[in-house]
């Protein structure tokens, strides 16, 4: 199911409603979180192309789906509390400020009377053409356990094609947030529209993405803001800034959010993250040739602002990619015969950094027991993932360009392009020329309780 008795969107207005196609459907979705749509379970899972923007039939931006998942208990049409999807994006979108769930303490502003904004990608009339973005304020009417009933009669409301697109209410501090999924419509184009309550759906997002979407409260409701729990859309309804050319700069954003309690960084963080290389271990291999192994991480900021980046050194190389999300880990790294010294490094949100204590893997050499070199490399060797530099994927947002090859291994983000990476090591032990690519790939994470 644009938006019945509503406007046309200004560029780069409500940035944070896309459009969400594939499987022959066209649906509306929310950007609750840098790299997760929201959208509706009856819209249908699959394949999904996101698309930024005002017009769908020329989007100025668009961004693949990695990962896109139905609700398994959804039971139909009749069936809206249940109405629930996401998409997992292949790269962060984080030029633009998200729109997050509506949580914790924050539902008590849902309710009858309280006027929200509704946008969507519809048709604004029987009979109309679907794929330009409109967008309405209009009233809440009833809330429900499950659902929400938003709009309507002689106030703007959803239409075919509007579907799966978000019900916003705006906070104090002036910040936008999503409680509605637009689920069904009673009666024709802009009649009562029912939107799932989109706080339900956050634990099943959570725990199937692998990703926390509320970075303001643990998955209880427990206000536990992080470091992202700042920085979401103000920006006036339907009031548009900036081109989509360059991702709409100088969209508004709020600072760091106090809806339930005190904001993240009340507190002066003086203390740097501890970090640790949990996998693999320090060992010797004189048999293998090589060795492909996962490297996972742990990092925590404890009482600080949280951990913003965790990366790597080999060899005292710094290494190009980057995990940003909890549990952190490079996965299927291949090193070829040599000595190699790992460290972890660790970065928390106030610019302290902290470096892990070295982890020493020899593999089909033995350390020489008469100069204590552990770190010298066989020559002729090149490590490698076992992957091409154009073609390798990884999590973090940033384009990195390939050490081997010299050229970008990646496109810009939301570009719809594919991560990659290539990334130089120079051993010591008097090796020189090694060059070793990492792929970050897209291991299952689970988030903080």
């Amino acid at each position: 199911m644009g938006i019945h008795g509503g406007s046309p969107n200004d560029t780069c207005a409500w940035p944070t409603a896309v459009a969400v196609s594939g499987g022959n459907s066209l649906c509306t979705g929310t950007l609750i979180h840098p790299r997760v749509v929201m959208f509706a379970a009856h819209c249908g899972g699959g394949s999904k192309t996101i698309l930024f923007g005002e017009d769908i039939g020329s989007p100025p931006k668009t961004a693949k789906a990695e990962l896109c998942m139905t609700n398994p208990d959804y039971a139909g049409v009749n069936d809206q509390e249940h109405d629930w999807a996401f998409c997992r994006l292949g790269q962060a979108i984080t030029e633009l400020p998200v729109t997050p769930v509506v949580y914790g303490c924050e539902t008590e502003i849902v309710y009858p009377g309280q006027t929200a904004a509704v946008t969507g990608f519809g048709i604004t009339e029987e009979g109309g053409n679907a794929g330009v973005k409109h967008w309405g304020l209009t009233p809440i009417h009833t809330v429900y356990n499950g659902s929400v009933d938003v709009g309507g009669g002689n106030d703007p409301g959803i239409c075919p094609g509007d579907s799966g697109g978000p019900a916003f209410v705006k906070y104090p501090d002036g910040s936008w947030h999503a409680f509605g999924i637009a689920s069904t419509l009673t009666g024709q184009c802009g009649g009562s529209g029912t939107h799932s309550l989109a706080w339900n759906a956050v634990p099943w997002i959570e725990e199937e993405s692998g990703i926390d979407v509320t970075p303001c409260h643990d998955v209880d409701g427990t206000w536990n803001p992080t470091y992202q729990c700042a920085g979401f859309y103000t920006g006036e309804p339907g009031v548009g800034v900036g081109e989509w050319l360059e991702w709409c700069p100088g969209t508004p954003k709020g600072g760091s959010s106090t809806t339930c309690g005190a904001a993240f960084d009340a507190k002066p963080d003086d203390t740097p993250p501890t970090v640790a290389i949990t996998v693999p271990m320090s060992a010797d291999y004189p048999d293998e040739s090589s060795l492909t192994t996962p490297i996972e991480i742990t990092a925590d900021d404890g009482d600080g602002w949280g951990v913003v980046a965790v990366s790597l050194k080999i060899n005292g190389a710094v290494q190009p990619l980057v995990d940003d999300t909890a549990p952190y880990a490079f996965a299927n790294v291949k090193f070829p015969k040599g000595s190699y010294e790992l460290v972890a490094v660790a970065e928390d949100a106030a610019g302290l950094i902290s470096e892990s204590e070295p982890v020493t893997l020899h593999i089909g050499v033995v350390p020489s027991a008469t100069t204590g070199d552990e770190t010298g490399v066989a020559t002729g060797d090149t490590p490698t993932s076992g992957v091409d530099a154009d073609t390798a994927t990884a999590s973090g947002p940033t384009a990195v360009t390939s050490m081997m090859t010299g050229e970008t291994a990646d496109t810009a983000p939301g570009d719809g392009g594919d991560d990659g990476c290539g990334c130089r090591s120079e051993p010591r032990g008097g090796a020189t020329g090694v060059a070793l690519l990492l792929a970050l790939a897209g291991l299952c994470r689970r988030r903080r309780a």
